[in-house]
């Protein structure tokens, strides 16, 4: 459990930076998209996600994850993405080292952001970021911990994510290839917020905690159109 201050406002200031670059950039061109559109289905894996209870921590068990992503070149450099991630794990109990599973459980990101590449050419590096929502989905109602049950149920949590990859395109046409990424996903929880208002001016805050998963994941990418 670690807490987060500002952060979720970094990513969001990071999009909305490249959304205004990018509506510069097609107004310059008439309202066009910049290039093809680009579908990627990856695998992978994903670790961390934790929380202190005073029993122990209640985690997110290592897991394969799938994700899906639809690209939408809006610069030559630059697209809106639209991305859903799904881990199918369990949720943990660790006492002092000792593990003992609760449940099955599936952590699904919903997320809209952006892509930036960082050079041309047939391998591509790039750094995304972007905001959405995480739906933990419980396999059981309940669960026993140190002989006590507890009512667990569906939840969803406000996200983001952040993360570098690369993309390297096969033949002429570049029209196949394939996408690795490496991501850090915080989901925050307990958080709060507010603004203030005095003779300096005007601020936004916000604290919380952050459930902090990782994932590192490799696939297919596919572009459609010219």
């Amino acid at each position: 459990m670690k807490p987060v201050k500002h952060l979720s406002f970094w990513a969001l200031g990071l999009i909305l930076l490249t959304a205004f670059g990018s509506s510069d950039a097609l107004a310059q061109r008439g309202g066009g998209l910049a290039g093809p559109i680009e579908f990627s289905a990856t695998y992978g894996s994903m670790w961390g996600g934790n929380v202190g209870s005073r029993y122990g921590k209640i985690r997110t068990a290592t897991g394969p994850s799938l994700g899906l992503a639809l690209d939408i070149p809006v610069h030559p450099s630059m697209a809106v993405e639209l991305s859903y991630t799904r881990q199918d794990g369990a949720l943990d109990y660790d006492s002092r080292g000792s593990i003992t599973k609760l449940t099955d459980m599936s952590v699904n990101y919903w997320q809209i952001g952006a892509v930036r590449g960082l050079t041309k050419g047939k391998i591509r590096p790039f750094v995304t970021t972007s905001l959405g929502l995480t739906y933990y989905s419980p396999s059981d109602n309940s669960v026993v911990i140190e002989d006590e049950t507890f009512d667990v149920s569906s939840s969803t949590k406000f996200s983001f994510v952040i993360g570098a990859g690369f993309k390297a395109y096969f033949g002429k046409a570049e029209k196949i290839g394939i996408r690795a990424t490496m991501k850090v996903l915080p989901t925050l929880y307990n958080t709060g917020g507010g603004v203030w208002f005095g003779s300096g001016g005007a601020s936004v805050g916000v604290t919380g905690d952050a459930i902090w998963q990782w994932e590192a994941a490799a696939g297919l990418t596919v572009k459609f159109g010219s």
